[in-house]
C-alpha cells in the first residue's frame, strides 16, 4: 500500500499540475476549475498523511477504522510486533504527520493571520478617511487620484472605490466594477485564495501547490468577471478592466485589475462556448473522486479482509452459540444477532 500511495503522491505533485494548467476548460468554467485545484491539493495532503498513518498501523487496521461505521463485523486490530524495523516505521510515520501539521501551522501563522490583521487595519483606516457612495450601498469612496477598486472582506464587507476611479469610469463601467467586487465577496474568494497561499507557503518547491496558488488567483478573477458580465456585458467588463490597470491596490485584497489582465480581456472579448453539461459533470466527478480516493485506498483491502475472515452474522451466531433445542426460539441467539446488526 505504501508504494501505491507514494506513486499517487508523485502523480499528484508533478503530473497533475501540467494536466490542469494545460486544460482550457478551466477558463470556460472557472468555478469548477477552482474546485478541482482545491480537491487536488486536499487529496495530496490526505494521501501524504495516510502514508504516515500506514507506516504506524497496518493498512487493514486503517481501513477498518474508516469503514467501522458501515460494516457490522468487529475485527480485532492486527498485532504489530515491536521490532526495530516496526519502531523505525512508527517513528517515520509520526514524523511525517508532525511535519505536515507543523508546516500548515507555520504557513497559517505567516500568511493567513497577517492578511486578516492587515485587512482589519486597512478597513478601520478607510472607515475613518472614506465616505459612503450616495447611490451604492456598501461602497466606500476614498480620496486618492489613482483609479482603483477593490473589496475588503472585513466586518461589513466593503467595496472601496477611489475618487480617481469615479472620475474615470462612467456609470455602466462603475456598475460592472462594483458587481465584480460583490462577486468576490459572495463567493468567499478571499478564503479560497488564502487557502491556496497557505498551502504554497507550507509546501514550497512542490509544483502542485505553487501552480494551484497562481491558477486559483487567476480563476477567481475570471469567475468574478463572468458574474459581472451577466449583470452588464463582457465588453463593458473588459473596458472597465483596462481602465483600472493603472491602480495598485494593497496586496492583501482582491481587486478588479488583479490577475492576468491580458488573458482576462481576451477571454471577455472572444468568449468561448460554455462548458457542456457532460463536461461539468465530469469535472465535478473528478473533484469528488480526488477527495474520496485517499480514503478508498485503505478501505478496499480492509473490506477484502472483512469478507475473507469475518463470517456472516447468522453463521457467526450459530457457531458461537449452538442451539440444540428443537422447539421454541432461542432468545439469546436473536439478541446476539440484533447486537451484531
Amino acid at each position: 500500500m505504501t508504494p501505491l500511495l507514494l506513486g499517487y503522491l508523485f502523480t499528484m505533485l508533478f503530473l497533475t499540475p501540467r494536466l490542469l494548467r494545460g486544460a482550457s476548460w478551466t477558463r470556460r468554467a472557472p468555478r469548477l476549475g477552482i474546485t478541482l485545484w482545491l480537491a487536488a491539493c486536499l487529496s495530496t495532503i490526505a494521501a501524504f498523511c495516510l502514508v504516515g498513518v500506514v507506516l504506524v498501523l497496518p493498512v487493514t487496521t486503517v481501513g477498518h477504522a474508516i469503514i467501522s461505521l458501515v460494516l457490522t463485523c468487529a475485527i480485532s486490530l492486527h498485532h504489530v510486533s515491536r521490532t526495530a524495523a516496526s519502531l523505525a516505521m512508527d517513528a517515520a510515520g509520526a514524523s511525517a504527520l508532525a511535519a505536515v501539521a507543523a508546516r500548515l501551522l507555520y504557513a497559517t501563522a505567516t500568511v493567513a493571520l497577517p492578511r486578516r490583521r492587515l485587512r482589519r487595519q486597512h478597513a478601520a483606516t478607510l472607515r475613518l478617511l472614506g465616505r459612503h457612495h450616495p447611490s451604492h450601498d456598501g461602497v466606500l469612496v476614498v480620496a486618492h487620484p489613482v483609479p482603483a477598486v477593490y473589496c475588503l472582506p472585513a466586518r461589513g464587507r466593503l467595496v472601496v472605490v477611489s475618487e480617481g476611479a469615479l472620475s474615470l469610469l462612467d456609470p455602466p463601467l462603475l456598475d460592472a466594477v462594483i458587481a465584480h467586487e460583490h462577486a468576490h465577496l459572495r463567493g468567499r474568494h478571499y478564503l479560497i485564495t488564502t487557502v491556496s497561499a497557505v498551502l504554497a507557503r507550507a509546501f514550497p518547491g512542490l509544483p502542485l501547490f505553487a501552480a494551484a496558488d497562481i491558477e486559483i488567483h487567476c480563476l477567481v478573477e475570471m469567475a468574478a468577471d463572468d458574474s459581472a458580465a451577466r449583470r452588464s456585458t463582457p465588453g463593458t467588463v473588459a473596458r472597465a478592466l483596462l481602465d483600472l490597470v493603472a491602480g495598485q491596490p494593497p496586496a492583501s485584497v482582491l481587486a478588479m485589475a488583479g490577475g492576468s489582465t491580458a488573458e482576462r480581456v481576451r477571454r471577455l472579448l472572444s468568449p468561448h462556448p460554455p462548458l457542456s453539461l457532460a463536461g461539468r459533470y465530469l469535472a465535478a466527478s473528478s473533484a469528488l473522486t480526488l477527495l474520496v480516493l485517499p480514503i478508498a485506498l485503505p478501505a478496499v483491502p480492509a473490506y477484502v479482509d472483512h469478507t475473507t475472515h469475518c463470517p456472516p452474522a447468522a453463521t457467526a451466531t450459530s457457531m458461537t452459540a449452538p442451539d440444540h433445542r428443537v422447539d421454541g426460539p432461542d432468545h439469546g441467539s436473536w439478541s446476539r444477532l440484533f447486537t451484531l446488526i
